[in-house]
């Protein structure tokens, strides 16, 4: 079975699926092995290894032979994307200890209640400074709960433009600059968001995605694949949902 922990800016996989596509997105990668090794496939480059970290923008899949995995992912607003900007190999002692953390939170039935001192105990481990945002911009951070709050509508760039008070052109470039993403990214990724938080709650598949602006399931699903390279079915079919209080 599946698990998900859901927080506003990054989520936890803890999951079995086998053989994503290739793919690419915003996201950054913690990747590490519950069990034994993986083997991680780069455009010209195949790595075995228990653990890793992918930057964003890199093209990459895994085979995992069938054993389960912890994907974290970190999206392009956080200071974890924007310490991961090379790939890197992760020691087997390294891992051992983010997966001797996770078996005992996880055994013990308090992992979603204690999970930022886990997250804490990981970024610990791999020398990463603790998960915050990087949009310091108030006029960036107002446009951003813009979005938020008409999710399930059509709005474009030019709506969430005047709801900053800016023009189209300054508005996309200090959002990309503040974000590390377009405008149209950070929309898709917070439908994908809102779109888990609503299945969270016991939501269909439908009206999760229909009420988080996708025209319909199909367009939540090849979206879906699109960002993680996985499909919705190959997380939603068994899963548990865990929202976790933001970070």
């Amino acid at each position: 079975m599946t698990e998900i922990y859901l927080s506003d800016n990054h989520l936890l996989l803890q999951s079995g699926y086998e053989n994503p596509e290739m793919h690419s997105h915003s996201a950054c990668h913690i990747l590490i092995s519950l069990c034994d090794e993986m083997q991680i496939i780069l455009d010209k480059e195949k790595v075995t290894c228990r653990g890793a970290l992918i930057p964003s923008s890199m093209k990459h899949t895994v085979r995992n032979f069938n054993l389960p995995l912890l994907v974290f992912l970190f999206d392009s607003t956080t200071t974890v994307s924007e310490q991961i900007q090379t790939f890197q190999l992760l020691d087997n002692e390294t891992v051992h200890r983010i997966v001797l953390a996770y078996e005992t939170y996880h055994s013990g039935g308090s992992l979603q209640k204690d999970y930022p001192n886990y997250l804490s105990y990981v970024m610990a481990q791999l020398g990463l400074k603790a998960i915050g945002s990087t949009i310091t911009d108030e006029r960036i951070i107002s446009a951003m709960q813009f979005v938020d709050e008409h999710i399930a509508d059509n709005i474009g760039i030019e709506d969430a433009a005047k709801a900053a008070f800016l023009s189209v052109s300054r508005f996309s470039h200090l959002f990309k600059q503040q974000a590390g993403i377009t405008f149209a990214g950070y929309v898709v990724l917070r439908k994908l968001y809102h779109t888990y938080v609503a299945l969270s709650k016991g939501t269909s598949i439908t009206d999760a995605a229909l009420s988080a602006g996708f025209s319909s399931p199909a367009h939540f699903a090849s979206v879906n694949k699109k960002t993680f390279g996985i499909t919705a079915r190959d997380i939603c079919g068994d899963f548990r949902l865990h929202k976790i209080a933001e970070i």
